[in-house]
């Protein structure tokens, strides 16, 4: 600074400093007139003066913060500086319009900072709790359980919908890698960074701090501790690469007839034959994105009509020899008349497993499936062994027994 305009701040400074005292003692004596004349004259050097380049370049900084807070969607009023993390809680709240907090925590804060963070982000839908994972060979099911109980005690006294935004997410920790917590970071509408802080728990600060330009990593404002969660990601894989898939899919693959649903369909006793009416009902227009209407509400549509039925389904029990029998032979037939055979059980032999599952498939000489409840009830199937086809431009069910 030039000496001229050192000058011009020590006249101003004695300038104010003199009407202060004299404010302060309005109600004493008149201070003597010399000092008056003395205090007169310097105000009178003081407003003739010209402006210095450091108080015209310091307007011109003001200006290119508005432009910066309109930037980052802080048009509104900003709170007055903070000077200390911990400022002043009446000061106006700061605009954080597009803008989104989130704070790095982890259980190593302890169950006291972890409510406070809670409660800082409660009911704030652009403050979210991150936390990195889980803790090694802890469960996600324990994880959520105990996050629940340290948000009901952090939720005492506030409104229902105040819920904070807790997550597991371990990629904010790692660009650049975080290690320590709590770690507040802004980021923009379009999820760019434009601060972080270490060691403070209070979004509004570092709102107040990037309103007022304030870019980049802002330091350690507080006490930290290290994160004691391990990357989620990277201990997803630890433990997916433990485990013996092979082991697995066999263990899986022995079990899974002693799991199995199986229909417990009765024995037909005697032939019989129903017609399924699949006709539907509109029951609004139907329209093709190109407005034309193709089916008006109320008109009846006949599936088979649209598409044709062109399968025989043959249900049976896969533990009768003689159904299976019978419904090889019939299979084969329908083969002949150029009709798709498709096998479906009703029941399969516990016992022999797999290995009983083969054979049946061996018997058809065709991949074998299960009977599911949707299959059963669309076509109505009450007994077995049971085949369903197309005849006279309708769907025909027809049971009949077993011989043999």
């Amino acid at each position: 600074m030039r000496c001229s305009e050192w000058r011009w701040v020590l006249v101003l400074i004695w300038a104010l400093a003199t009407l202060v005292i004299g404010e302060s003692r309005a109600d004493e004596a008149l201070p003597d007139p010399a000092l008056r004349d003395q205090a007169v004259q310097i105000q009178e050097q003081a407003l003739a003066a010209p402006r210095p380049d450091w108080l015209i370049e310091q307007h011109e900084t003001v200006a290119d913060w508005s432009v910066a807070l309109r930037d980052v969607g802080s048009s509104n009023a900003i709170a007055p500086s903070a000077t200390s993390p911990e400022s002043d809680d009446t000061a106006p709240e700061p605009s954080s319009k597009g803008l989104t907090v989130t704070i790095l925590a982890s259980r190593a804060l302890g169950e006291a900072q972890l409510r406070e963070l809670f409660a800082q982000a409660a009911g704030r839908p652009e403050v979210r709790v991150v936390f990195r994972g889980v803790a090694l060979g802890e469960s996600l099911g324990d994880f959520i359980r105990q996050i629940h109980v340290l948000l009901r005690e952090a939720r005492d006294g506030l409104s229902t919908n105040a819920i904070p935004r807790i997550e597991i997410d371990p990629r904010p920790f790692q660009t650049p890698q975080v290690e320590v917590a709590p770690k507040l970071i802004v980021t923009d509408r379009v999820g760019a960074e434009l601060a972080r802080v270490s060691g403070i728990s209070r979004p509004d600060w570092l709102l107040e701090q990037v309103g007022q330009g304030r870019r980049g990593n802002l330091g350690v404002r507080g006490p930290t501790v290290a994160v004691s969660e391990p990357d989620l990601i990277v201990e997803l894989q630890r433990r997916l690469a433990g485990i013996d898939w092979s082991a697995r899919r066999e263990a899986a693959l022995e079990h899974y007839w002693e799991r199995a649903a199986f229909a417990e369909l009765p024995v037909a006793e005697k032939p019989r034959e129903r017609r399924l009416d699949l006709t539907l009902v509109a029951q609004a227009d139907v329209a093709l994105p190109d407005g034309t209407t193709v089916i008006r509400a109320g008109d009846r549509v006949d599936p088979l009509a649209v598409m044709p039925f062109r399968q025989r389904l043959f249900v049976f029990d896969a533990t009768d020899p003689r159904q299976v029998a019978e419904v090889a032979r019939r299979g084969r037939a329908s083969r002949a008349d150029r009709r798709l055979p498709l096998y479906l059980a009703t029941r399969l032999d516990r016992a022999t497993g797999w290995e009983g599952y083969r054979a049946v498939q061996a018997a058809l000489q065709d991949p074998l499936y299960l009977l599911t409840p949707d299959i059963q009830r669309r076509f109505q199937i009450e007994r077995v062994p049971a085949v369903v086809e197309s005849r006279e431009g309708g769907l025909v069910v027809a049971e009949w027994p077993p011989e043999g």
